[in-house]
C-alpha cells in the first residue's frame, strides 16, 4: 500500500469517525417544558428547617465530632449504658455528658494528647 492510499484511507476513516450533525432540536412538548420549569423552582426552595432548640443543635455536633474522627462507638457506648437506643431519647443530662465528653476528645485530639481517661503517655 503506498503512502497515498495510507493517506487517502485514513482521510476515509476520520471522515466516517466524525460525527454526523445533530438534528435541529425537536419542539418540546408542554409537559416536558412544565416538568422542566417545575424542578428549575424546586432547585430555589429552601432547605427543609434544623431543629434549633439546644438538643438538636448538640446531637448534629455530637455526630458531627464522632463522623469526623470515627467515634460512633463512643455514641454507641453511652447509648448503651443508658439503654436507650437514639440520641434524642437521652435524658437533657445524659445529652449534655455525652456532648461535653466528645468535645474533650476533640480537644485532646486537637491538642496532640491522648484521651482523657487513658494512662498517660510515656
Amino acid at each position: 500500500m503506498s503512502s497515498r492510499e495510507k493517506v487517502s484511507r485514513l482521510r476515509q476513516l476520520l471522515s466516517e469517525a466524525t460525527p454526523v450533525a445533530v438534528e435541529p432540536r425537536k419542539e418540546v412538548k408542554a409537559e416536558t417544558e412544565a416538568w422542566r420549569r417545575f424542578q428549575n423552582f424546586e432547585s430555589y426552595q429552601a432547605p427543609a428547617p434544623l431543629e434549633s432548640d439546644w438538643r438538636g443543635v448538640a446531637a448534629r455536633e455530637i455526630t458531627r465530632i464522632a463522623g469526623w474522627y470515627g467515634w460512633t462507638s463512643e455514641i454507641q457506648r453511652v447509648l448503651d449504658q443508658r439503654n436507650s437506643l437514639f440520641l434524642s431519647s437521652l435524658a437533657d443530662d445524659d445529652l449534655r455528658q455525652l456532648l461535653d465528653r466528645m468535645k474533650d476528645l476533640e480537644d485532646c485530639v486537637q491538642q496532640g494528647l491522648g484521651a482523657p481517661d487513658a494512662p498517660p503517655a510515656m
